[in-house]
């Protein structure tokens, strides 16, 4: 045969057909259901960075008002203190509380986060060096005991 002839240049016979949806899901599902995954389980897969204290438990409410300022301190485990997200000695501590509460229109009220570990002794200094920089009110945060 010659290609000349016709026979070469007739179309093929189709075998497949188009399928019938409309919208295609198929890239749609590969893409939003990893997402979703993450989305929801973030908090699992990657571990936020900082310290991780453990709070007391307590049935009490809380002292704290609503809306209330507040200068907040963290005691870790190993007894260190953590005040706006820097950690400090407690000399260092007890002088940016005595200039930040000396501060017109200042929080009174200092709100306590100690791991379980942390010695009542230790607590004690914090709450010394707060009456010495002026502040009225100490509150111990805690959490609600599992059901």
């Amino acid at each position: 045969m010659r290609p000349s002839d016709g026979n070469l240049l007739r179309p093929l016979p189709r075998t497949t057909r188009r399928l019938a949806i409309v919208w295609p899901a198929a890239p749609w599902v590969c893409l939003l259901l990893p997402l979703a995954f993450f989305f929801l389980f973030h908090e699992f897969l990657v571990l936020p960075r900082g310290t991780r204290i453990e709070l007391p438990t307590s049935n009490a409410p809380s002292a704290a008002r609503a809306g209330e300022r507040l200068f907040i301190v963290v005691i870790d485990a190993q007894s260190q203190f953590y005040f706006q997200n820097q950690r400090l000695d407690l000399g260092t501590l007890r002088t940016n509380l005595m200039t930040l509460a000396g501060m017109p229109d200042a929080p009174q009220t200092l709100l306590v986060d100690a791991d379980t570990r942390v010695p009542l002794a230790r607590c004690h200094e914090l709450a010394e060096a707060a009456r010495a920089a002026g502040i009225r009110s100490l509150v111990l945060h805690t959490r609600r005991p599992p059901p």
